[in-house]
């Protein structure tokens, strides 16, 4: 369907405290045609919508949401929004989303994450858009709107258990290294690739008294143990998996990974796959003191303000690192080291990149139907577009989910350097309770409270069971190809 037929479709915006509403209209006060030249009808009854995104951290977010949002209306004059934004901190957010949808009151299209997405489709809170992704993108040559993203991002937004779909993805990211340009030359280092030389550039800066590195693990939502697992794992262990991708999408999703755990290929009592916590381990004593109590914003606070030499933040930070005035130093970035054989037997000596995940993502009430419903998927299309991926990559530094774009030049550091990662059970939209297990026993076994047997065996005992329950919930089995059959 042409832009010219979708006048009844329209945006939102949305959410919890301050409200603003945008009217679309052209810049002399009349309708103007759209791009194939049709005239919008006067007669098209108008929509309001309520669109939520998160409080912006900085002024400029808002100020690029309008753009945003105004070019969809400068199409679409019957359509207004109503912008309200919802807490920007994950467990508030969790929580107002939660009492949003089960109390009603949730706005037409509003922020989640993918992981979540999943879980209130679960409980029938959210609209399933699978269907949808069938359809044309008209704000994208009309092509098929699913063929439109990348397939790793793609299919991680499905539910891992049935594979439908309840939301958007705006944004993927990687994970790099933020590091202290001017710290680095003051002492003669040179960025490492491999783990060796990661360690050495933190002695010689801890040996000079500075301190190396902030690392966030106060609560899962921190994620950099998470991160930092996930990417020396797949170094050590992904080749012992890669046979039970059975749908060779280079990922290992729910049914394969229970696949590999009940064939116990996957064990975290053996050393190919708990062999990364001692590693990890020796590296905590260049942690800046006090890490499992520090987080992801307090991290890069210590290092905006120069008390540690390097951090770990995906492409999403990227902006607010970039403009925050009392930076006093250059910083540049690089991908976590790979590890060698001097470190771990089975390390493959090459890089593995965590990023490429859904983010960003927005979702829809049950509570939405009929021609409203067409409109806010129009709205959505909309913002899978080209021209939108265009202004949040080059305005605000994010990176698109839009299959075969080129970043912009100030994403050129995330430009991925190694494979994607195969296997991320650790992941809360594999095993939410393995993911907490990994900070909350991580926490004990890093400063010295339990040992590695037994902070691995929780963990697998956890893994085993959730997978076991996956299996009997799906009639997973070897017989059947645990569901690729």
């Amino acid at each position: 369907m042409s832009k010219s037929n979708r006048w009844f479709k329209s945006l939102l915006v949305t959410a919890l405290s301050l409200s603003v509403v945008i009217a679309g209209c052209s810049s002399n006060g009349n309708n103007k045609p759209d791009s194939n030249g049709a005239e919008p009808g006067p007669d098209k009854a108008p929509v309001e919508l309520r669109f939520a995104m998160e409080t912006p951290k900085e002024e400029q977010t808002k100020t690029v949401w309008k753009e945003i949002l105004d070019g969809y209306t400068s199409q679409h004059p019957n359509v207004t929004f109503k912008i309200e934004y919802t807490p920007n901190d994950g467990d508030a957010a969790r929580t107002w989303m939660t009492t949003a949808l089960i109390g009603g009151t949730a706005p037409d299209i509003f922020p989640s994450r993918y992981t979540w997405t999943h879980e209130d489709l679960n409980k029938d809170l959210l609209t399933d858009l699978t269907a949808r992704y069938d359809e044309p993108n008209p704000y994208n040559e009309d092509k098929v709107w699913k063929d439109t993203f990348a397939p790793t991002v793609f299919n991680e937004m499905k539910n891992p258990v049935d594979g439908r779909l309840a939301g958007i993805s705006l944004q993927t990211l990687a994970i790099r290294v933020f590091y202290n340009q001017d710290l680095f030359n003051k002492y003669n280092l040179e960025v490492p690739k491999t783990w060796t030389e990661f360690l050495s550039v933190q002695k010689t800066l801890k040996d000079a008294g500075v301190t190396p590195f902030a690392f966030a693990n106060s609560k899962p939502g921190d994620n950099h143990l998470l991160w930092a697992t996930n990417i020396l794992t797949n170094q050590i262990a992904a080749d012992k998996v890669a046979s039970y991708d059975y749908n060779g999408n280079k990922q290992l999703e729910l049914n394969e990974i229970v696949g590999a755990v009940s064939e116990k290929t996957i064990d975290l009592t053996s050393p190919e796959w708990n062999g990364v916590f001692p590693i990890i381990k020796d590296w905590s004593q260049y942690w800046a003191k006090g890490y499992n109590g520090v987080n992801g914003d307090t991290a890069k606070q210590m290092f905006l303000r120069g008390d540690v030499a390097m951090m770990m933040a995906g492409n999403f930070e990227l902006k607010s690192i970039q403009d925050f005035s009392g930076r006093k130093f250059e910083y540049g970035t690089f991908a976590l080291p790979y590890l060698t054989k001097a470190e771990h037997p089975d390390a493959s000596e090459r890089y593995y990149e965590l990023g490429g995940y859904p983010d960003g993502v927005y979702t829809v009430p049950k509570t939405v139907t009929g021609e409203k419903l067409d409109v806010v998927v129009d709205v959505l299309k909309y913002l899978t577009s080209p021209d939108v991926a265009s202004i949040l990559g080059n305005k605000l530094y994010l990176t698109t989910t839009l299959s075969g774009a080129k970043l912009p030049d100030n994403l050129k550091g995330f430009e991925f350097v190694g494979d994607r990662i195969l296997v991320n059970f650790y992941a809360a939209h594999i095993d939410k309770k393995l993911n907490e297990d990994l900070v909350r026993i991580g926490q004990l076994y890093l400063e010295g409270s339990i040992d590695l047997e037994k902070f691995t065996t929780e963990m697998n005992n956890t893994l085993t069971t959730d997978m076991a329950a996956a299996a009997t919930q799906n009639s997973w089995n070897k017989d059947n190809g645990y569901g690729s059959k």
